[in-house]
């Protein structure tokens, strides 16, 4: 599994970033949900979302709802600075 880190939100396509957007105030939205939000077409958005459950940017459970997995699998240090500890994966 994978996980989406702050600098992961760089590389990523605008309609990418708009599919993470809805799906961080919104998690677990079917295909259509995420479509309404978005305004991105269901046909251009099932192909997105394909491609990003295949790199891990999404996950995809057995009833066809998405939620991203952002953070990191590392238990953060307490005695540390989130932000950049999620940055430098540390």
């Amino acid at each position: 599994m994978s996980f989406l880190s702050p600098l992961d939100m760089l590389t990523v396509s605008g309609n990418e970033q708009e599919v993470i957007r809805c799906l961080v105030r919104r998690p677990n939205l079917t295909v259509g949900e995420i479509a309404k939000f978005t305004k991105i077409p269901i046909e251009k958005l099932e192909t997105l979302l394909k491609e990003m459950v295949q790199k891990s940017s999404l996950v995809q459970s057995d009833d066809s709802r998405f939620k991203v997995e952002y953070g990191s699998s590392k238990k953060q240090n307490r005695n540390g600075t989130n932000l950049l500890d999620s940055l430098f994966g540390q």
